[in-house]
């Protein structure tokens, strides 16, 4: 909800309050997200930084102990030393001993001559022991944030969970006698217990806390934080569903979801067979250029060839045209689409008026360059304060959006916009993040030192249709980009609604073959390992002609497909609601295990769909080379998203998420306006050369790209 106190001056009381009741609400739910959050990256990271210490330790205990070696001799000597009176206690001579090396040293030694390693548990566990401060200070404060709930599994572990933030609230430590002895397996418990066998408070604190970020994939949930409660709770209420289910069907407008199941699988399934069987027929084929399958040493290998990834550079086509500066762009753009009218008042009751043009579009590509509007009041003859109360009444993100899909519809009327299609009459969209380092920390910037070293960035990812971005999301550098394609789709606001969606191997999980196909959308991945993939979902075997036999590695369960189909239905009836959002629901769903009882019927069906587009990606070398002309779209797109924000240094400067989206999203109005810009060029050349019938010119302009 976005909050503006001017506008609620204009409501009257009820309103003002039910207003400011749901944004208290919308924080707090928020708050306790950033708080589950926080928890669980911090719990994730002592985790691994007490394996790194174990690890190390256990190798440098080994290390110092192959050089203590001659210290243990000394004490070995002293067995057989006939100057050491026989009738001395055993203590007299221990004490001796351990004035030549210590007994943590001694230890050591005998391990190493005994061939065995000082266990990596047990040193983790020295290192938990050395972060109490951590775990008092922050972890617990975080931990009594929150409530637990367990699934069938994890009653016992909820139900201890729930008993320890009683004692740490009433006492700052678990009472012993609140201890569930019967938690920890066995070989945990050596480690949390002293040499009388009672456990120690502070390590059966840590042991509860390791429990949790696991099991936060449905085994535990959190009822008060929508990313972490049960499923079951986002659906569709089972008593609202009984009784208007056939009304909120229809209301969907989605057919897959209205056919009798039973009808649509048995067909799905039967089409799966055919296809299965005229695959095993085309790799029987002995002049097969397209696929080639091998066996050496009894293994079977796949090659795809597909087309291969073109490096885009600047269109020899451009240079012929004299350089139009970025302004100039945007003034011509506005002319013909009049975005800069989408930006509106924040106070709603002021008159359109285009007074502030210039300063617009001066915040516009001071905010798309990364400079920002102090960056653009040192290069120009606005001032800051000028600039900032602009900024801070016309541009939001709803009013960027807005002007974003002005240009991409105005795009799309364009006589060259049909020319763009990869495939006739079909959309071929494409999804991909792309990594932008931040100078400011915030809730989102995460560290990834593949992209950005020992700095924190995140990633905007692009849903790119036919050259344009129509739709933009940032994202945290942490985060799966498949949790957000379904959310890019569904929000995408646009006169341009893509047939097919394609991405790489980051866009794949377990339900958005099922999801997309569920809602209209075809899902063609372009898969790294394509080789491996296909591996685990076929078995290639030889009948008794020695004829190749295609077969699925493990049946799809239709049975369970057409049982559960009702669940399938209030999924889908839930995302379409849009009561809590795609991504978020997406996120839960392909967290859970494919075996979780609610998922069940829904990952099967995602086989189904997956097993058919491996076949026809196996079979079909055009569908291939759809897939990577589309994924080259999306490069392109992001090579002239990174020319726009490379002015000053490809860094966002945003002081928080919000500020770091909106620059985005001026960098999408930017670029989007740049390609509408070369479109145009390129639609009056096409216009021209076709009315003069000079076909030659009209391919060449066909051709050519306006991402330049």
């Amino acid at each position: 909800m976005n909050y503006y106190g001017a506008k609620l001056q204009r409501q009257f009381i009820g309103n003002r309050r039910l207003y400011l009741l749901c944004y208290l609400q919308t924080r707090w739910v928020q708050a306790l997200e950033s708080i589950a959050d926080g928890f669980v990256h911090h719990v994730r990271q002592i985790k691994q930084k007490a394996k790194v210490y174990a690890q190390e330790g256990s190798y440098l205990d080994w290390q110092i102990a192959a050089t203590d070696v001659s210290k243990a001799a000394e004490v070995l000597h002293l067995f057989i030393d006939d100057r050491i009176d026989q009738e001395q206690p055993f203590g007299a001579v221990k004490q001796q001993a351990l004035k030549l090396i210590a007994a943590k040293e001694l230890e050591s030694v005998c391990l190493f001559l005994n061939k065995q390693k000082r266990s990596v548990e047990e040193a983790m566990w020295q290192y938990y022991d050395q972060r109490d401060n951590l775990r008092e200070g922050l972890l617990r404060q975080l931990f009594l944030c929150l409530r637990f709930e367990g699934s069938e599994s994890t009653l016992c572990l909820a139900a201890a969970l729930g008993q320890a933030q009683l004692d740490l609230s009433a006492q700052r430590i678990i009472s012993e006698e609140n201890i569930n002895s019967r938690l920890p397996f066995k070989k945990q418990s050596s480690f949390l217990q002293d040499e009388d066998g009672n456990f120690n408070p502070s390590r059966y604190e840590w042991y509860l806390y390791l429990q949790i970020p696991d099991r936060l994939n449905g085994q535990l949930t959190l009822p008060n934080v929508i990313k972490y409660r049960a499923l079951d709770s986002d659906l569709v209420n089972r008593e609202r569903w009984r009784k208007d289910k056939a009304k909120l069907l229809k209301q969907t407008q989605l057919p897959k979801l209205v056919a009798e199941p039973n009808e649509l699988i048995e067909q799905m399934s039967g089409d799966l067979e055919i296809r299965l069987h005229d695959v095993g027929e085309y790799l029987e084929q002995d002049d097969n250029r397209n696929i080639i399958l091998r066996s050496p040493k009894g293994k079977r290998l796949w090659r795809l060839p597909t087309a291969s990834k073109k490096h885009l550079v600047n269109n020899p086509f451009f240079q012929q045209i004299p350089t139009t500066g970025v302004a100039d762009v945007l003034r011509m753009v506005d002319r013909d689409t009049q975005f800069i009218d989408c930006f509106e008042h924040v106070l709603g009751s002021q008159p359109k008026s285009r007074v502030h043009e210039y300063d617009l579009l001066a915040i516009l590509v001071g905010n798309a360059t990364n400079q920002g509007i102090y960056g653009m009041a040192q290069v120009s003859v606005r001032t800051y304060d000028q600039l900032s109360t602009i900024q801070a009444n016309y541009l939001r993100l709803e009013t960027l959006n807005a002007a974003n899909d002005n240009i991409k519809n105005a795009t799309a009327k364009l006589p060259i916009f049909k020319h763009y299609n990869i495939q006739d009459d079909v959309i071929h969209a494409s999804v991909d993040g792309q990594k932008f380092e931040s100078r400011r920390e915030t809730f989102k910037t995460r560290y990834s030192s593949k992209y950005f070293g020992t700095q924190k960035g995140v990633s905007a990812m692009s849903l790119i249709a036919n050259l344009a971005a129509i739709n933009a999301r940032v994202i945290g550098a942490n985060e799966h980009e498949s949790h957000y394609i379904f959310d890019l789709l569904m929000n995408n606001s646009s006169e341009i609604i893509p047939d097919v969606l394609s991405t790489d191997t980051h866009g794949v999980n377990h339900v958005n073959f099922a999801l997309l196909d569920l809602f209209g959308y075809s899902f063609a991945p372009r898969y790294a390992q394509v080789g491996r993939v296909i591996n685990e979902m076929f078995d290639v075997k030889q009948d008794k002609d020695q004829r190749i036999q295609l077969r699925l590695k493990k049946a799809i369960n239709t049975k369970r497909i057409m049982q559960h189909w009702d669940t399938i239905q209030r999924i889908a009836v839930l995302l379409k609601e849009r009561k809590t959002t795609q991504a978020t629901l997406v996120r839960k769903l392909s967290g859970y295990k494919k075996n979780q009882p609610l998922l069940g019927a829904l990952t099967e069906y995602d086989r189904l769909l997956k097993a058919n587009y491996l076949l026809n990606y196996i079979d079909d070398v055009s569908l291939r080379n759809f897939v990577q002309r589309a994924l080259n779209r999306g490069e392109a797109y992001h090579q002239l998203r990174r020319a726009v924000s490379n002015v000053n240094g490809d860094q966002f400067r945003g002081s928080s998420d919000e500020e770091i989206q909106l620059w985005n999203e001026c960098a999408r109005l930017v670029t989007n306006a740049i390609i509408y810009f070369n479109s145009s060029t390129l639609s009056q050349l096409l216009t021209s050369f076709e009315y003069h019938g000079d076909n030659k010119r009209v391919q060449i302009i066909e051709q050519a790209s306006p991402e330049v």
